[in-house]
């Protein structure tokens, strides 16, 4: 008896050891996206674009001329993020979600470069390889910043825009996250666990839960990529300012930010809704730097009203 008491001991040590290992977190994270966006109904891709072979969820229309909505996630970010939000989408559209350039599985070369203008390039190629003649930009963060750069390259490719908590101007009011840049540390660089829980907590007010055993295994990937991080960093942080032509953008154009964002101040929405000459402006209340996470139904619906309104 005291040896089966014994087995039995070790046993649940062992699975208790497996649970808090970083790869095992990984490990459930990862499965538990591709799952989520088959059940969505998301299928993932493959497609080259010159010498980037892009990794792209998805989901086609019922309809074969439906409208296309692609979807750009923010700095070190990846595509999955927008897989709630995507869920809540009408069927009418054909979505895509591309991991960008230095991100997710279409992965890091550190001879390409990450500048916002080179990847809204890449995107042309992307809806040229796909056949697509045109697309509805759909940008968080870094993501938003990309979709402004495409809007002023490719008006032609562009239907409408829409940006959420983008980045690309300053904004009047410094956020904690400026407030660090500004003494030379960024939150996004993590090198601890410690490091990752005080990045985590600054993108939303109000995060879904996600066990602890999960976001030590996505710390852990954080610490691994830090270099390339870093890297895609000085493209982007030296970026292709927008501030002084986004009066040149004649899509219609919705902003979404959360009141609450902690990485861009809502302050800069101000200067986004000045300058865009075809926007509307809408701000959602103790929300975060990602709405599409934090509210995916709220964001979704304020998102599909506006689309609907162009129709009229």
């Amino acid at each position: 008896m005291k040896k089966l008491l014994l087995t039995l001991g070790v046993i649940v040590l062992l699975l208790w050891g497996a649970t808090w290992h970083p790869a095992t977190g990984q490990w459930v994270y990862h499965n538990t996206q591709q799952l989520e966006a088959a059940l969505y109904g998301f299928d993932e891709q493959s497609i080259a674009v010159g010498d980037v072979q892009f990794s792209v969820y998805q989901r086609p229309a019922t309809s074969a001329d439906a409208p296309t909505l692609v979807l750009l996630h923010g700095y070190t970010a990846s595509k999955e993020l927008w897989l709630r939000f995507a869920n809540q989408l009408s069927t009418d559209f054909n979505i895509l979600i591309p991991d960008l350039p230095g991100h997710g599985k279409t992965g890091f070369d550190p001879q390409w470069s990450y500048r916002p203008s080179v990847q809204a390039a890449r995107l042309e190629g992307l809806l040229n390889a796909l056949a697509i003649e045109q697309a509805t930009f759909i940008g968080n963060s870094m993501g938003g910043l990309i979709a402004a750069n495409f809007a002023l390259d490719y008006p032609q490719r562009l239907s409408a825009l829409v940006v959420i908590d983008p980045a690309g101007v300053e904004a009047p009011e410094p956020s904690p996250a400026e407030r660090l840049f500004r003494q030379g540390k960024s939150p996004f660089l993590i090198k601890s666990w410690q490091d990752f829980k005080a990045f985590y907590a600054m993108t939303m007010a109000e995060p879904p839960y996600v066990p602890e055993f999960v976001l030590r295994g996505m710390a852990a990937e954080y610490e691994k990529r830090k270099a390339q991080f870093a890297q895609i960093a000085e493209d982007f942080r030296h970026f292709d300012q927008v501030e002084q032509r986004l009066n040149l953008v004649q899509a219609p154009t919705l902003i979404v930010w959360g009141e609450a964002d902690q990485l861009l101040d809502v302050s800069s929405a101000t200067i986004w809704h000045q300058q865009l000459p075809h926007s509307e402006l809408s701000i959602l209340e103790g929300v975060g730097h990602m709405p599409m996470v934090e509210r995916p139904e709220q964001t979704a619906k304020r998102v599909q009203d506006f689309l609907k309104g162009l129709e009229k």
